[in-house]
């Protein structure tokens, strides 16, 4: 399917993307309660999210319309659920129980950087100074998250978690840049349904330990229901909404969202209790969400196309 190229005919495009990512800001707090104070490890939160989708996509394919797979689109979907799933949402459920949900949501940010980057590499795209100086302003903001000594929360972080959120975003830019074409192919349900069956596959033999271990009588009724808004809400509508609008909406348009998911985990997390924003924030969100924007507007001038 063709990218729309009309405005006014990608207001739904635009408006799920917009609830999505309000439903991934809140996705982090919840997901850092869990990991916190639910007994919950991330390797078991992962395996809750990627196979519990799984799981509500085979079930709704029962009462939905599904395009068929081409036998030679298998292997890029398998792919896609790698990079897309696999590492992209392990990788940042895993870093977020090392760091602050604000410090994961501030990094969530530089993901149309490395979107950019990987266009660059993989579709030849022309690096501009305009382009150059938003990279580096955007790493700028994120080894200054790095490399502080205190999380949001005032507890000391760990650099670990920080490293695996910023490799997750690669991941999901190459699963950007690299798998549009096929993204676009078929329909939010078909392509989410595959992709999260590879993606599960993917993470199984490194969860399936974790999983055994598992306390279920001693879940609390709290944790339980976070782990229902994260696999249900957060996980299988949103990412219905990510790959509708994935399918109308260029893939830097998709990643800009990213900047409202700071806002709603600072909200939210402050409600919680869970973290309090400090100074190194603001400047860090300062320098992230001003070299997001130099390099998605530079990107945007040139751009004629789907990429």
């Amino acid at each position: 399917m063709a990218i729309e190229n009309t405005n006014h005919r990608n207001y739904r495009a635009h408006g799920a993307m917009l609830l999505a990512m309000v439903l991934f800001g809140l996705m982090a707090t919840f997901s850092k309660d869990v990991l916190t104070h639910g007994g919950i490890t991330g390797p078991q939160l992962v395996a809750f999210r990627v196979i519990g989708a799984a799981l509500l996509f085979w079930l709704g394919s029962i009462i939905v319309p599904q395009q068929r797979i081409e036998r030679r689109d298998f292997i890029k979907i398998a792919g896609a659920g790698f990079f897309g799933f696999a590492l992209a949402q392990g990788g940042y459920i895993v870093g977020l129980s090392y760091t602050s949900p604000i410090n994961a949501t501030i990094e969530l940010t530089t993901m149309p950087i490395f979107t950019l980057i990987l266009s660059s590499i993989l579709l030849h795209e022309r690096i501009t100074p305009r382009r150059a100086l938003g990279i580096i302003m955007g790493f700028t903001g994120a080894v200054l998250l790095i490399t502080r000594t205190t999380a949001g929360d005032g507890r000391p972080t760990d650099f670990r978690g920080d490293l695996l959120i910023l490799v997750s975003q690669v991941g999901y830019a190459f699963y950007l840049t690299h798998y549009s074409r096929v993204i676009r192919k078929y329909d939010a349900f078909t392509f989410n349904k595959w992709t999260f069956t590879f993606a599960s596959l993917f993470i199984l033999p490194f969860t399936l330990p974790h999983i055994l271990q598992i306390d279920w009588p001693g879940m609390s009724a709290k944790t339980a229901c976070e782990i229902i808004y994260i696999v249900a809400g957060a996980t299988f509508f949103t990412f219905l909404l990510v790959v509708f609008a994935q399918r109308r909406l260029l893939p830097t348009t998709v990643s800009v969202y990213n900047y409202v998911q700071p806002f709603v985990a600072v909200v939210a997390s402050m409600a919680m209790g869970l973290a309090m924003p400090q100074w190194m924030h603001a400047v860090a969100a300062a320098l992230i969400f001003t070299g997001v924007w130099l390099v998605v507007s530079s990107r945007n001038a040139h751009q004629q196309g789907p990429s």
